[in-house]
């Protein structure tokens, strides 16, 4: 596989303050790579270093091949970024703002194309402060690929959005994908990094916790399936029998016994018994990034983007 980012022990301190500590990874062509971790975790300052808008205190990196420390102006040619919280100028109407970026970078674009990627035909002569936020986010991710970029940093890309536009957004970032753009975003939605990427990295305090596919986060920390069964009391007598019976372990608090299962097949197999029984008041839980997320760093994040 093409490597685009090579990240070699980077560091970034301000003062006494360790923003990322000596963290060190890839990015593959053609990837979505996430960063994953709550607010002041190294996130943004990662990819300030990356988009060279900051320097390293210690590390280097390469991108596309070229030195961040030495090639600057090669790597600004070929990458796109959406900052965090982005806005822009408020007077300029949507195709205004795409055309702005062009000039900046004076190459040649279709403004035609790029706006029907992002479906902003029709608000193409709107003022951006008349914009929804999910909009202005597709202004911004238009605006991002004005230079045809290689790579493309979005840096919480939908933050404050709600989950409706959030949703929206995530569909043209799939489209990114779909057009061959390697993306490194970053995200302290579980979900949102779940969805999207190929690969995450849970950052926290500046420090790297795990890197890995999705799926394997999921089955190495997620913490297996679980089946939930709802309980009445002319039912219960007989769940815990089947549940005894076949050697399951389960939980049983008021009305409700979970039953943790340590792959899918043991709870289709278990969910197809208690069918056969009559019994159908259940539902399966599939692990996800968030139990992983929990099951290693013990904590949550909330909409706020703070470990809860």
């Amino acid at each position: 596989m093409d490597i685009i980012v090579e990240a070699i022990s980077l560091t970034k301190r301000y003062n006494n303050v360790i923003a990322i500590d000596n963290i060190s990874f890839n990015i593959y062509k053609g990837e979505i790579f996430s960063f994953l971790g709550p607010n002041g975790s190294g996130k943004t300052t990662t990819v300030e270093i990356l988009a060279c808008i900051r320097k390293p205190t210690s590390g280097t990196a390469k991108i596309l091949g070229y030195s961040i420390n030495k090639e600057v102006n090669e790597i600004k040619k070929r990458i796109g970024i959406l900052p965090q919280e982005f806005t822009f100028f408020d007077l300029l109407t949507v195709k205004e703002c795409v055309e702005f970026i062009g000039k900046i970078y004076g190459t040649k674009y279709d403004i035609k194309q790029i706006l029907e990627i992002f479906r902003l035909e029709e608000y193409k002569n709107k003022k951006f402060r008349e914009l929804s936020g999910g909009l202005k986010r597709r202004v911004g991710l238009a605006m991002s690929i004005v230079n045809d970029p290689d790579l493309l940093f979005l840096d919480e890309p939908t933050t404050g959005l709600d989950p409706e536009s959030r949703r929206d957004v995530w569909k043209y970032i799939l489209n990114l994908k779909k057009l061959g753009k390697t993306i490194f975003l970053t995200t302290h939605y579980m979900e949102e990094a779940e969805k999207l990427s190929d690969r995450i990295g849970i950052i926290i305090k500046g420090k790297l916790v795990v890197l890995d596919e999705v799926k394997n986060l999921i089955n190495n920390y997620g913490g297996g399936f679980r089946l939930v069964i709802y309980l009445d009391k002319n039912i219960e007598e007989n769940v815990v029998k089947i549940l005894q019976d076949n050697n399951y372990k389960f939980d049983k608090k008021d009305n409700v016994i979970i039953c943790n299962l340590s792959n899918k097949r043991e709870a289709n197999l278990l969910a197809s018994e208690l069918i056969r029984k009559g019994i159908e008041n259940f539902e399966m839980k599939y692990p996800s990034v968030e139990d992983a997320f929990l099951n290693l760093v013990g904590y949550k994040i909330s909409e706020m983007g703070e470990l809860i």
